[in-house]
């Protein structure tokens, strides 16, 4: 581990991480797949799960071109978009860390309020959890991968002691039917799915951040896959105890499961609020990393006379939307179908053209070669056709 140097290890880059792919899934995608195509919403989620993956796959391809080469990512994305271009592109990152930050934020005021505070007010709980984001970012990015690596076994325990409780309460026949939903159906819920997961495309910009010496590549596909294992299991579970006509009433399932779990002996009066606390973290964390992508991105777009302030605007203008998703379901919504319907697919096709000129440029497009290398082999053919032909009429004069 890093000390005093401003940066993480692999490992802390590993669990910092784990928290984008796990915190709003767990939370959300259950009673959304079991509303829309019942059980089939385990293999709706496991589709989404894969193309996610490819989708990591290919960030971490870029992410290990950007380390060989001693880029940043911004540096990364001049080189193959210009400055407007790359301008735009940061202000789509921006935009989309905003709207994440937001609905993390408001998620977790809810849950506070439901479980801890129901009484306190919303202003008040979203400008202390804003304050305390800011706070947390403040500290630095060693700090943070100290923090949340040490909190990462608070989440993991209590999570593994809730998955073998209600495993005792699993019945089998809830398990069916399945293959009932219709493909577009189960291909639209598996599009969901895989949106939830495109925080990948924000990876690169912590490598800054990160030690030149860790494997970056193994972590992260370490974090991705437990995370996915943790999402398949609790549909099961959840399908298993409550069933999916039930799952698919519920807003946050996972809370529910807390609740109906009781811990042996009767020692603990709130079991409830204490297990809650995995995604109270959970969400916390996504919260905070959102922010730091959205302050990334200013600090990147705008001038360096004014970054100090970029930090406070980001935090008060995630708490202004915060507050009016709070209080508007309708404006939820509305940024939420933008989101997945245009942000999602302009995130992908930034990181499918980006590639796609890295691979150009390095000459190795299957079936074609870089437009000098080409050049060059067609000089070499030419050369090779006339020896060819000069020793052809050699040997007839000879002849």
């Amino acid at each position: 581990m890093n000390i005093e140097n401003d940066k993480i290890s692999g490992r802390q880059l590993g669990r910092l991480v784990f928290y984008d792919y796990f915190a709003l899934t767990t939370l959300l995608l259950p009673g959304i797949l079991a509303k829309a195509v019942g059980m089939d919403g385990f293999f709706a989620l496991a589709a989404g799960c894969g193309a996610g993956f490819c989708l990591l796959l290919l960030i971490l391809a870029q992410i290990g071109q950007m380390r060989r080469e001693g880029q940043d990512y911004h540096q990364y994305l001049l080189e193959r978009f210009g400055t407007l271009l790359t301008v735009v592109i940061l202000a789509v990152y921006l935009l989309t860390a905003i709207f994440g930050a937001a609905y993390g934020l408001r998620l977790l005021c809810d849950i506070a309020r439901q479980y801890l505070i129901r009484e306190t007010s919303v202003w008040l709980i979203l400008a202390v959890l804003s304050a305390l984001a800011v706070y947390g970012l403040c500290n630095g990015m060693e700090s943070r991968g100290r923090m949340y690596e040490i909190l990462f076994w608070f989440v993991l325990l209590p999570l593994l002691v809730l998955f073998f409780l209600a495993a005792q309460n699993v019945e089998p026949d809830r398990f069916v039917p399945v293959f009932r939903a219709e493909g577009l159906q189960l291909l639209k819920n598996s599009y969901l799915v895989f949106a939830f997961l495109t925080g990948s495309t924000f990876l690169p910009m912590l490598t800054e951040g990160v030690s030149s010496h860790a494997d970056v590549s193994r972590v992260l596909k370490q974090g991705f896959v437990f995370s996915v294992c943790v999402n398949l299991v609790l549909f099961l579970l959840l399908a298993g105890i409550f069933g999916v006509p039930t799952v698919a009433t519920m807003e946050e399932a996972a809370l529910t499961l807390t609740a109906m779990v009781k811990v042996p002996g009767g020692f603990l009066e709130r079991q409830d609020a204490l297990l809650c606390g995995i995604w109270l973290v959970s969400v916390f964390a996504f919260v905070e990393n959102a922010l730091y992508y959205a302050v990334w991105c200013m600090k990147k777009i705008g001038r360096k006379p004014v970054r100090r302030w970029y930090l406070p605007v980001a935090g008060l203008t995630v708490y202004g939307l915060a507050a009016c998703m709070y209080r508007s379901a309708r404006l939820t919504s509305w940024l939420a179908r933008i989101y997945a319907r245009i942000g999602v697919p302009i995130l992908i096709g930034i990181v499918l053209v980006a590639w796609i000129m890295s691979v150009w440029k390095k000459g190795t497009i299957p079936g074609r070669d870089h437009p000098a290398a080409w050049k060059n082999s067609k000089s070499k053919e030419r050369k090779h056709t006339m020896l060819s032909r000069e020793k052809s009429a050699c040997r007839e004069e000879k002849r």
